[in-house]
């Protein structure tokens, strides 16, 4: 009977100290607080941020991280990458070369902050204020983003810009069509600041999602002469380059025109069988109102626009 009591007591020991050092009740894990330079928070819809100002960003980062470094542990336990089955707001604290995520949500009344894998805790009210200040503010503002392009064809409903070097988007095209929705007066060369959403559409040219402004930085000069895309026209149409090389295979070898007129690379040409790339070049009918263009001992795709 002794030797039962003493396996009972053993084994309610051992899930004792496996309960006790198990995930739960471990302390946050957050950087040094000099080293946040801002904080962030989503809802998934809107995204606030701290205060852009130096001397009002410092207090704030610095009262927002005391709560975070002072809440509670609690015993519950963290699983997952994110909390299950509650609506989150994810809390971003961002250094110079890091970021440690948190997620703050509610449930049945109690407020609590998760970092996964390392604990749950329970944090002063303060916290939920904080988080509610900066999401209220963020309805008040848009995320955007800015960058500068040249332009390369222009029109009173649209305009053809080319990303200067070295901006991001320039790594996703070389060519963006914008409405021109407030009219600008712009001429090829202008040099203009776009400032959007930060969506790029996959088409080509790339399309952004919503444009807020378009400003003029730098006018071209009254003589600067500026090239058109390549263009020709056929049959009254006008066909502009696509800077795609045809795939058709089984080509007939019986030319359907050819280019027997050229004018200069700024301007549009007005005749049939004119460009203002060159001439002498032999083409065929293509697919959906194209024309492929033999050039370089390559099929060159152009297709028609309205002018």
């Amino acid at each position: 009977m002794k030797i039962r009591i003493k396996k009972t007591a053993a084994i309610v020991f051992m899930i004792f100290l496996l309960t006790a050092c198990g995930k739960p009740g471990r302390p946050i894990v957050l950087p040094a607080g000099e080293e946040v330079i801002s904080i962030s928070v989503s809802d998934g819809e809107r995204t606030g941020y701290s205060p852009d100002a130096k001397g009002e960003a410092d207090e704030f980062i610095s009262d927002f991280f005391n709560v975070l470094a002072d809440m509670e542990i609690t015993n519950k336990e963290s699983i997952t990458d994110a909390p299950a089955n509650v609506d989150y707001i994810t809390i971003n604290l961002n250094c110079e070369d890091k970021t440690t995520t948190l997620f703050y949500y509610k449930d049945k009344g109690t407020e609590y902050v998760e970092q996964p894998y390392q604990g749950i805790y329970k944090p002063d009210a303060a916290l939920g204020l904080y988080i509610m200040e900066m999401l209220d503010a963020a309805d008040n503002t848009k995320e955007t983003v800015t960058f500068q392009a040249k332009i390369i064809e222009s029109s009173n409903d649209a305009i053809l810009v080319k990303p200067v070097d070295g901006s991001l988007e320039l790594n996703s095209a070389d060519k963006f069509s914008i409405l021109n929705e407030e009219k600008h007066e712009l001429q090829v060369g202008d040099l203009i600041e776009v400032v959007y959403n930060g969506e790029i559409m996959e088409t080509y040219p790339a399309q952004l999602g919503e444009v807020y402004e378009i400003t003029v930085v730098e006018r071209a000069g009254a003589d600067a002469m500026w090239d058109r895309i390549p263009m020709v026209r056929v049959n009254g149409k006008l066909y502009y380059d696509t800077g795609r090389e045809s795939g058709e295979t089984g080509r007939c070898g019986t030319m359907d025109g050819e280019i027997t007129s050229t004018v200069d690379g700024t301007e549009i040409p007005m005749e049939d069988d004119q460009s203002n790339f060159g001439s002498g070049f032999g083409y065929q009918y293509g697919k959906d109102d194209t024309i492929e263009i033999y050039m370089n001992e390559k099929w060159m795709i152009f297709e028609y626009r309205d002018e």
